[in-house]
């Protein structure tokens, strides 16, 4: 390189190292200025905005009011609705069908003869049994008669007697066989479709029709083994039926004590009045109220903070965030009952749970806005 060459780099190397000399100096002495004209990082406005201050150290969260108010736990489940009483009205003996003494899909009452077989031959035999059964009778009274006067040994008077006994026992019988011809209902309810004619030959089982009590209704339904004792006679049920907009209530009238292997649930049954529009068999929407807290402290689900051995909520003093330890109780899909350091009134936090530090500085804005 030559001198002149060499001398030409050393003198614009040298100012190089000048002009970024300024420029160090300049950026710590009008960083200073900044500072004191306020710019971010500083004064009341940056982190250094003192204790308490609504600097960038405070967090913007949201906040609700703590209620006292009744809570209750529902499990939900479905259900069928089933007729109070049900009997498939059957022929006892065989016969032919003379008379049906009901309209299909009508209202019976207890009593009413809803079929009549032929009881032709049944009643010949009564008669005969009947006319036995009085020639008997005189005789036995002639028989009291002569043993009044001592003309008869005791014994023949007995046989006599004895006789007309026997007579009577078949006469029931035969009368009972003749009741078992007229085939009547066992109590009051809808009498469905029949399923035979008249003139039709039934043997006994075969099927007349189904006979239904509906003025009330069972409503039959499965809880989870887990509701194990907390579902008792007395329970409120309250269901929904397709079709209905409605909502019917119920009262359980019987628990199945034991737990069905396959579904690990047990059956509960549940009694409802009909006033109309409710058909057995139908499919119904259940809810069930397993515990219920009156004047119960109930926060957010939202504001409930997890932990280990307890739970806790952050609650808004002095707009900053203080975290209080809580027990919690009955549980809905968005509120919590807890017990604890926490009263109605109090404001707890429904964000930023997972980012607020004990202490810290926060900014509340009403949930929902």
């Amino acid at each position: 390189m030559s001198p002149s060459l060499r001398r030409t780099v050393l003198r614009w190397g040298g100012v190089a190292l000048v002009a970024v000399a300024l420029l160090v100096a300049l950026r710590l002495f009008g960083g200073s200025d900044e500072t004191a004209d306020g710019a971010p990082g500083a004064g009341p406005g940056g982190r250094g905005g003192g204790p308490g201050g609504r600097g960038s150290d405070t967090l913007a969260v949201t906040v609700a009011v703590v209620r006292a108010e009744t809570i209750e736990d529902a499990l939900t489940t479905t259900g069928t609705l089933l007729p109070w009483e049900s009997v498939e009205v059957r022929a006892e003996v065989a016969g032919r069908i003379t008379r049906l003494g009901f309209a299909e899909g009508t209202f019976v009452r207890a009593g009413q003869t809803l079929a009549t077989l032929d009881a032709g031959v049944l009643e010949a035999q009564i008669e005969a049994a009947r006319t036995r059964r009085d020639l008997a009778a005189v005789q036995a009274g002639r028989r009291r008669e002569l043993y009044g006067i001592g003309g008869l040994a005791r014994q023949e008077l007995d046989a006599a007697e004895a006789d007309v006994r026997v007579l009577d026992a078949e006469l029931a019988r035969l009368r009972a066989e003749a009741d078992r011809l007229r085939i009547v209902a066992p109590f009051s309810g809808q009498i469905g479709l029949r399923e035979v004619s008249v003139g039709a030959y039934v043997s006994p089982g075969d099927r007349i029709a189904t006979l239904r009590a509906t003025d009330r209704l069972r409503l039959e339904f499965s809880v989870p083994e887990l509701y194990i004792g907390q579902v008792g006679i007395g329970d409120a049920v309250v269901f929904t039926v397709p079709g209905q907009e409605r909502t019917f209530r119920a009262t359980v009238y019987a628990v199945e004590p034991n737990v069905a292997e396959a579904t690990r649930a047990f059956t509960v049954r549940a009694q409802t009045a009909n006033p109309g529009g409710l058909t057995p068999g139908a499919f119904a929407q259940v809810e069930l109220v397993t515990e219920r807290a009156d004047d119960a402290v109930v926060v957010p689900a939202s504001a409930v903070v997890p932990g280990v051995d307890s739970s806790a909520v952050f609650v808004v003093v002095g707009g900053t965030a203080e975290r209080r330890s809580v027990r919690t109780g009955i549980r809905t899909s968005d509120r919590v009952q807890v017990v604890g350091d926490v009263s109605a009134g109090d404001t707890v936090l429904t964000s930023g749970t997972d980012q607020v530090r004990p202490g810290q500085a926060v900014r509340p804005t009403p949930a929902g806005r």
